[in-house]
């Protein structure tokens, strides 16, 4: 048996699980995608604000106190990954199946990955107003990937 069957057997078979999907409740499915939904807004526009400062925007902003951001960026992030799971819990099998879900799995990966890497450069850059090369590339690749993620999830819907 696929680890995909033996999920998908455990998730019918939960009553939580059941629930979530059946209930006509606001507080069932639509309130934890509601949850991902708020979460991704603050994830992403937190990295948006640190990608655009290190690509240039706003050079006036010294870079350095924008990673207090990171713990927005963080929150977001287990915020998201913990109701994601909740809904992908809800239809393992048709969920995984969807072509774009690997494809917003790398994405999602790759930027979380890049926010660590991208929080480590901005700690060592002190208050210098301008990012290095490396900073610069790092946040051209994290927004690509954020917005990747979020076009994939959206679009994973329609196929």
């Amino acid at each position: 048996m696929h680890i995909v069957d033996i999920l998908q057997q455990w998730s019918e078979n939960s009553a939580f699980f059941t629930w979530l999907r059946e209930s006509p409740s606001i507080w069932a499915y639509p309130m934890v995608f509601f949850i991902h939904t708020l979460a991704l807004v603050f994830t992403d526009s937190a990295s948006v604000v640190i990608d655009a400062r290190l690509l240039g925007a706003v050079r006036r902003l010294p870079i350095s106190p924008l990673s207090k951001l990171f713990k927005v960026i963080w929150i977001g992030v287990t915020l998201t990954v913990v109701s994601g799971l909740v809904m992908l819990g809800t239809d393992v099998q048709t969920k995984v199946m969807n072509r774009l879900f690997p494809v917003k799995m790398l994405f999602v990966l790759a930027a979380i990955v890049l926010t660590a890497v991208l929080r480590n450069q901005i700690a060592s850059t002190g208050v210098e107003s301008s990012a290095s090369p490396l900073a610069r590339v790092l946040a051209a690749a994290s927004l690509v990937c954020w917005c990747g993620a979020i076009a994939s999830g959206k679009f994973a819907a329609y196929l």
